[in-house]
């Protein structure tokens, strides 16, 4: 007989379950069952109608439910979250029947009523992993929802989830969504024990006092103020966190009273918060603790010891019909000086899209003029700290693609941190760059060998922080002088897709696009790059000055390489492209300046094999012909 064919369909599956159930029930289970049943009956199973949706079954702590639209799925659990939040507004903290709710996008196996397969297993992971009264997604869900629903998410970045062969990216709404990746990261600063032993016996008496205030606060987690509150008193201000720059994002100001003007001006600070918040570099305060700073006056002193903030970012939103323009600047709180100001102009389409793009770029500004002046700070100090950050910053602060000399003292510092924090990612990372560095430039009589150490160290670093994009970064540089094209654009995807703000990786994708002939998609890249980070490495910018001239785009080539000239004068290749810009152009007395500049500080250039990495035959005979035409 033939085997009955598996029934399957695709599904929106939403996944409920108490919170802490065994503990109510130990304390009180009849009142608890009486409690759980009251919500199913008044709050959970109209919200399910309401949304069109069927309740395959319940359990003695959750629920299963089924939609046909992905969006009814997110709604209801939504709504769900709301009425529970509502519900139990009064009730003492220990009784409160609060869920957790996961929804995924997925296919389904159909037998009788019962529905089951990996759409539900990973619905019901998403569940165990969303924070008490919030509600996590797939990225499948929330490609879906994102732009339909009114909602502020927070990307918690790829999970592996059990029994899921797959690593899935997950997203979280919900009033403590915002603040819940910046909780953990402080309280796991706190517990972390530092090197030095009187560091560390003051760390393990902060420890205790913070567990033993979790322990018998009770509903201390329930409100962000709160917790911020009583942390402040018990600490005297809030931690800092192992000698990172801590940020601080004020609510953006309004320039007007409607109140779809408040709803975007308070969207776009959370965006930001979360988006700062993907800098492994930084530690950002989150959404609850700077809410009472709304609309007051600003005063540093303050700012600093009761939110532990080195930085300070504010600004305000200005719409006017569909234009709009954002107004930011980053304040260093130490010494009460802004640092950076800059003004953000567009046209709202796509609300979403348009807050997400304004949200990345400022983010990714931010973060580079952050990292500048930690590193300058770090130089000026006669010698360098005792951790292994500190000497990042400082490797970081005299980069590693200047001179040979400073190559080696970029790799000395990096080395050293290594040796005091063997686990340490970036260091990792940062050692493949200066490695990889070292072979571009020919500073190295053993280029193999030494792009298999760069790429040595790459691995190490996404072994060590999958997470994070330095490591994934850095082995599409080594990939890119290899060759290998196509695994390069893997990684350096990997890395965007971790942080879409990270200008360099950005950057290095750019240049690819360049080399496999889309160089209108380069040029865009690497500008980006240059507008997220103005201090670029200068072989990006070099970058882009070729990928102009490949555009047919002379008068942007030449601008860009005299700008790399002026702010890199010890980088000699971009008199090549402002030669090669300056014959297209037609102006002879800048081509003989570049071409005497190129045969003095690089006397063994070789026509022949410049611009051999460009994939497209007609690409390297443009190049070729420019040159030539200038007379190199």
């Amino acid at each position: 007989m033939a085997e009955e064919r598996v029934q399957r369909r695709l599904a929106a599956i939403l996944a409920a379950d108490v919170v802490g159930y065994s503990r109510l029930m130990e304390q009180d289970e009849s009142g608890t069952r009486s409690r759980f049943n009251a919500r199913l009956h008044e709050i959970i199973e109209p919200s399910v109608a309401s949304q069109r949706g069927r309740i395959v079954k319940t359990t003695g702590d959750g629920l299963l439910v089924e939609f046909t639209s992905i969006v009814d799925a997110v709604q209801c659990a939504v709504d769900i979250q709301k009425g529970l939040a509502e519900r139990d507004a009064g009730e003492p903290p220990g009784t409160r029947i609060s869920f957790r709710i996961g929804v995924n996008l997925g296919d389904v196996i159909i037998e009788g009523d019962d529905i089951h397969g990996d759409g539900v297993n990973v619905a019901a992971r998403l569940e165990q992993m969303a924070e008490p009264g919030c509600v996590c997604i797939s990225e499948d869900a929330y490609r879906q929802v994102r732009g339909r629903l009114s909602l502020a998410w927070r990307d918690l970045g790829e999970r592996r989830l059990k029994n899921i062969s797959t690593p899935v990216r997950v997203y979280m709404t919900g009033d403590r969504a915002r603040g819940t990746r910046a909780g953990a990261k402080t309280l796991r600063d706190l517990f972390r024990a530092p090197r030095h032993p009187r560091r560390r016996l003051a760390a393990v008496a902060i420890a205790g006092v913070v567990l033993t205030a979790i322990l018998l606060g009770g509903g201390l987690w329930t409100n962000g103020e709160r917790w911020h509150e009583q942390i402040s008193s018990l600490l005297g201000r809030a931690p800092a966190a192992s000698g990172f720059p801590v940020v601080a994002v004020l609510p953006f100001a309004e320039e007007s009273a409607e109140t779809e003007q408040r709803y975007l001006a308070a969207g776009f600070t959370d965006e930001l918060i979360g988006t700062l918040g993907r800098f492994k570099s930084l530690r950002v305060i989150s959404r609850n603790a700077v809410l009472p700073y709304r609309d007051r006056p600003i005063r540093m002193p303050e700012i600093r010891s009761a939110l532990g903030a080195t930085y300070l970012v504010e600004g305000r939103i200005r719409r006017a019909g569909r234009s709009i323009r954002i107004v930011v600047q980053l304040a260093d709180v130490k010494t009460a000086t802004v640092r950076w100001t800059d003004r953000f102009d567009g046209e709202l389409g796509n609300l979403f899209e348009f807050q997400d793009a304004i949200a990345r770029q400022i983010a990714g500004t931010v973060a580079a003029n952050i990292t500048q002046i930690e590193g300058k700070r770090r130089l000026d100090r006669q010698r360098p700290g005792d951790d292994a950050h500190d000497l990042v910053l400082r490797a970081r602060a005299i980069g590693f693609g200047a001179t040979r000399s400073v190559n080696q003292q970029f790799r000395g510092l990096v080395d050293r941190a290594i040796e005091l924090e063997p686990t340490y990612a970036t260091a990792h990372a940062l050692l493949a760059d200066s490695v990889y560095t070292r072979v571009v430039l020919g500073w190295t009589e053993f280029p193999d060998q030494d792009l298999t150490r760069a790429e040595a160290s790459a691995r190490r670093a996404i072994e060590l922080a999958p997470d994070e994009p330095d490591g994934y970064r850095a082995l599409g540089r080594v990939l890119v002088v290899r060759g290998e094209y196509e695994q390069a654009q893997a990684a350096l995807q990997r890395a965007i897709d971790i942080n879409a703000s990270d200008a360099n990786a950005i950057a290095v994708w750019g240049s690819v696009q360049g080399f496999t002939g889309n160089i209108d998609r380069a040029a865009q890249a690497l500008e980006t790059a240059l507008k997220y980070d103005p201090a670029l490495e200068p072989s990006y910018v070099f970058d882009l000055s070729v990928v102009y001239y490949l555009a047919q785009r002379p008068d942007d080539a030449l601008r860009t390489a005299e700008f790399g000239l002026a702010r890199y004068p010890s980088f000699p290749m971009f008199n090549v492209t402002a030669a090669a810009a300056a014959a297209r152009l037609g102006r002879r007395s800048l081509v003989e300046r570049y071409v005497a500049e190129t045969r003095q500080r690089m006397p063994f250039f070789n026509l022949e094999t410049f611009g051999s990495r460009f994939l497209n035959p007609s690409h390297r005979a443009n190049l070729r012909a420019g040159l030539s035409a200038a007379g190199l």
